[in-house]
């Protein structure tokens, strides 16, 4: 794998950027409406990201600042203009830390701020009012009318070394009531750029245009990286309202924006694969695309086997915040195309997991886990690293054939649910901590699902619902201050995702009686599907 032209890794783009001058690069409603489509090309994005640049560096070294510093920049993620925000300050010589929407209390940004030595903020008018307490000097989210001025601008892009930090972001779960910062260092992102994007998104042979969307908000690290990474492979990126769109809404990008390299989390998939199955024009809009990538949790197994079974493309891709994605499956109706392997390039291996206290048999399957060595072009950051010199994404696999692996969960006490990955080691503690004298013991579940969920033993017996429902609301009353510091995907503020048991009704490890997390999720499957329905 080679290098960026000067360490940076939008230096890498500039070659891309002239050659597909006329070629769309983004497409965008106008104002967000159902209305007229904006369409910026690749010589448009290479003039608005110059003028971007130029502007951050003027604004910011007359403010003080120095090439390298850190700024954060807190964006709705949702136009156009946020990743010219982003990718002009970066060009400037400047380290961008990324916040948005997903963040909304300023005090953990404040706090973030303070742990990366942030010595500016950015933000979208948006968020104005809560700046003003702001720790640090704020500017404004540079509108699109400064870019855009018509004339060409050679894009001058800062010097970097491969190992410096090109970007700051952060883990999409809470510790201890704060999420991790995760640097990512040039080098890592023109991994993504050079082949761990194409590996998982650009599967096939085909003539004619590649066109994505975007997954989420381009203010997040997975759809900023996607973008910067497909604008590097020559493709068009459409804007979506949402990560969860309509099916309406994903048929008319097929149609009329060209989408045919649809890229989505896996429940949202399942939605529009429901869909297709009662309706002809979504299946056959669904059939015409070139692969249909899903991600972040595995896709419900009765979708899978209907999409493979009328053809659609489908490929599923594991990543992770700190890695970029690791592996992925293959277009093909074969049952080995479905699953895992490791994408060609990536410095990541399998090793043995050595679990204890599981409750697991001996029969239980071989889990191995994914890890990836320091030192590689594509290492996680250095601070990352644990002191055995290896980086532990604690997801664990089966081999089911040499060099296939099919996905068996998370070790530790991290959750994934659809919104991200919820502490509930650190949720399930606060439990302890503050509900001691009602509940004997607690246990978060909902891997895979919506948001979410409480499951607590009673100290007492509780003779009817009202009692049920006094004892939710009291646990609710008492972890507020604790939920405000959490991702709202990680908040259980409904009394209805509260279930009360008795005590000893929790399947426990037969050594120790810590809770077995795995057997409550498959004990309770039935009430986990009606309660994250609420």
């Amino acid at each position: 794998m080679s290098l960026p032209p000067n360490g940076h890794f939008l230096s890498s783009l500039l070659p891309v950027l002239e050659e597909r001058r006329e070629q769309a690069v983004f497409k965008s409603r106008e104002d967000g409406q159902n209305t007229m489509w904006k369409v910026a090309t690749f010589g448009d994005l290479a003039r608005h990201v110059a003028y971007s640049s130029a502007h951050w560096q003027k604004t910011l070294l007359t403010a003080g600042l120095v090439p390298k510093d850190v700024v954060g920049i807190w964006l709705t993620g949702r136009k156009y203009e946020d990743v010219i925000n982003i990718m002009g300050l970066s060009a400037a010589g400047f380290v961008p830390q990324l916040f948005s929407v997903v963040f909304p209390n300023p005090d953990v940004i404040w706090d973030l701020i303070s742990a990366s030595g942030a010595k500016a903020l950015i933000f979208d008018a948006q968020f104005s009012t809560q700046c003003a307490s702001a720790p640090v000097p704020v500017f404004p989210a540079a509108l699109f009318a400064a870019f855009d001025s018509g004339s060409h601008v050679a894009i001058s892009i800062a010097a970097s070394e491969p190992t410096e930090n090109a970007l700051i972001v952060h883990s999409s779960g809470t510790t201890s009531g704060s999420p991790r910062l995760i640097p990512l260092r040039h080098a890592w992102v023109f991994a993504m750029m050079d082949f761990k994007f194409t590996g998982a998104l650009k599967q096939g042979n085909f003539e004619g245009p590649d066109v994505t969307n975007t997954i989420g908000s381009l203010a997040h690290v997975g759809s900023f990286m996607a973008f910067v990474s497909a604008v590097y492979a020559g493709f068009t990126t459409v804007q979506t309202s949402s990560m969860g769109m309509p099916t309406t809404e994903l048929v008319d990008l097929i149609k009329t924006c060209g989408l045919n390299r649809v890229a989505m989390y896996a429940p949202f998939l399942s939605v529009h694969i429901k869909a297709a199955q009662s309706d002809p024009a979504v299946l056959s809009a669904l059939g015409s695309c070139r692969q249909i990538l899903h991600t972040g949790v595995s896709l419900n197994a009765e979708d899978e086997n209907w999409a493979y079974e009328h053809g659609l493309p489908i490929t599923s891709m594991y990543g992770t915040s700190e890695t970029a994605p690791l592996m992925t499956s293959v277009l093909g109706n074969h049952r080995a195309d479905r699953l895992l392997r490791l994408i060609p390039g990536s410095s990541a291996k399998m090793v043995q997991y050595f679990a204890t206290d599981d409750g697991s048999g001996p029969d239980a399957p071989r889990l191995l886990e994914v890890v990836l060595p320091s030192g590689q072009r594509d290492s996680p950051h250095p601070s990352l690293f644990g002191e055995d010199g290896i980086y532990h994404t604690g997801d664990l696999f089966e081999e089911v054939e040499p060099g296939l692996y099919a996905f068996r969960g998370r070790s530790g006490d991290w959750l994934k649910t659809l919104g991200g990955f919820c502490d509930t080691k650190c949720i399930e503690d606060n439990i302890r901590k503050t509900c001691g004298d009602l509940v004997h013991d607690a246990v978060v579940l909902g891997t895979n699902r919506p948001c979410p969920v409480l499951f607590v033993e009673s100290l007492t017996g509780l003779s009817d619902d009202s009692q049920v429902l006094e004892l939710a609301n009291e646990i609710i009353r008492r972890t507020t201050v604790f939920n405000q510091r959490l991702f709202l995907y990680e908040r259980i503020e409904n009394p209805k995702h509260i279930r009360v048991l008795s005590q000893g009704t929790l399947p426990r490890t037969k050594e120790k009686g810590n809770i077995r997390r795995n057997a409550a999720e498959k004990m309770f499957a039935s009430d986990l599907d009606i309660m994250c329905a609420q």
